[in-house]
């Protein structure tokens, strides 16, 4: 036989080298179709490179893509840093419909970030506050409180008698 089985990328590797399918071999359906253009036998002899230029992968369109011309220069000049010239490649329609124009307002999110920083000031503050006059409560008022409760019927410290 003077071809030899040439198996797609998305296929299993075979077996062995110069493995040649059965005549009854179907392919898996979980291995997917053969892509477009590709040739299952190839000739024995490998085709020479010499004559013919190799062309860059980039250039060469997959299946159902649109080439186009390759751009030399890059498509955004910059002015200042943050700031650029307008850009071709976003007129190019990618299948995808534009994005809806999302309006800028720093100053809401300005308020917002002042307010919520004031916010947890605030709740820190009283935080501390509420600590301090409960920790005031139990070292001064409550020892006299207890004594009130029960009465004075709290035992005498030993040496009081």
């Amino acid at each position: 036989m003077t071809e030899r089985f040439n198996p797609p990328p998305n296929w299993p590797e075979p077996p062995h080298d110069g493995w040649t399918p059965p005549a009854d071999f179907r392919p898996q359906h979980e291995w997917g179709p053969v892509p477009a253009g590709w040739r299952l036998w190839l000739g024995k002899q490998l085709p020479s490179r010499a004559g013919s230029p190799l062309q860059l992968s980039e250039d060469v369109p997959a299946s159902g893509a649109q080439p186009r011309a390759r751009v030399e220069a890059y498509p955004v000049s910059v002015l200042n840093p943050g700031m650029w010239t307008e850009n071709h490649l976003e007129a190019e329609d990618y299948g995808f419909e534009p994005a809806k124009p999302v309006k800028n307002r720093p100053r809401l999110r300005l308020a917002l970030t002042i307010v919520a920083t004031v916010l947890g000031f605030l709740l820190a503050a009283a935080t501390v506050v509420l600590f301090v006059q409960l920790t005031d409560f139990a070292v001064e008022d409550l020892p006299g409180m207890m004594t009130g409760w029960l009465g004075g019927s709290l035992p005498a410290p030993p040496g009081d008698s």
